[in-house]
């Protein structure tokens, strides 16, 4: 995988800047590596005005203007819902894994409409909060014999506040996804979230409903989830 930077003016702000660019392997056959590719998607965040897209030269509309001044999308950005924890933890992990970022990609495009890439934006910020729980956890674990018992409930607090917002996240899919234009890959994602919310059944329905077009590796990898 390769990267560049290149010079983009933002369809919001028009103020020019650099973005570094990775130049992902575009794979046409449906497999792991390609679904990987396609969850695993980066943002690109405007230096002087925070408008966030895949791409801060398109996306943009004055219709979401409104959202962006929203209290719903700036409690998104700030984690607001972390705060109901007595003190906040070290945000270097926040900064490392920015789910607020891929929320807010997402809240943006449900509220454009654009249905696909706001199942992914949130999807993708369900697996960063995955990870943020799972780095919370090592800390605590790692620190645990010279945390007094406050720390440890502020530990265990945040991860507790992580894991409700990714239940809301998940749930919002699940509802979003029937209003997509379907594709393998929004399927697979559907099938993720009813796994993680042990919703066998339906997850077994769907599964047999696209199998026919999933290759081994795909087919193993959806198997071997929870």
């Amino acid at each position: 995988m390769s990267c560049k930077y290149y010079n983009k003016t933002c369809a919001r702000c028009k103020k020019s800047d650099d973005y570094l660019v990775f130049d992902k392997q575009d794979l046409d056959s449906v497999s792991l590596e390609s679904y990987k590719n396609y969850i695993n998607f980066d943002l690109q965040v405007c230096p002087y005005c925070g408008y966030i897209s895949t791409d801060v030269e398109n996306g943009y509309n004055v219709d979401l203007e409104n959202v962006i001044n929203s209290n719903e999308y700036n409690q998104i950005l700030t984690y607001s819902y972390l705060n109901q924890s007595e003190n906040e933890l070290d945000d270097n992990f926040l900064n490392s894994y920015p789910a607020n970022l891929y929320e807010c990609y997402a809240f943006l495009r449900e509220q454009d409409k654009d249905y696909e890439n706001a199942v992914k934006g949130y999807f993708r910020a369900i697996l960063l909060k995955e990870t943020l729980i799972k780095r919370y956890s090592q800390q605590k674990n790692e620190d645990y014999e010279d945390l007094t018992e406050s720390e440890i409930k502020r530990y265990d607090k945040q991860n507790e506040l992580l894991t409700n917002s990714i239940k809301q996240n998940i749930m919002k899919i699940l509802d979003i996804y029937k209003l997509c234009k379907t594709n393998i890959y929004l399927d697979v994602i559907y099938i993720e979230c009813l796994k993680r919310f042990n919703l066998k059944d339906k997850a077994n329905k769907k599964i047999n409903e696209i199998k026919s077009s999933l290759p081994k590796d795909l087919i193993d990898y959806i198997d071997n989830l929870y």
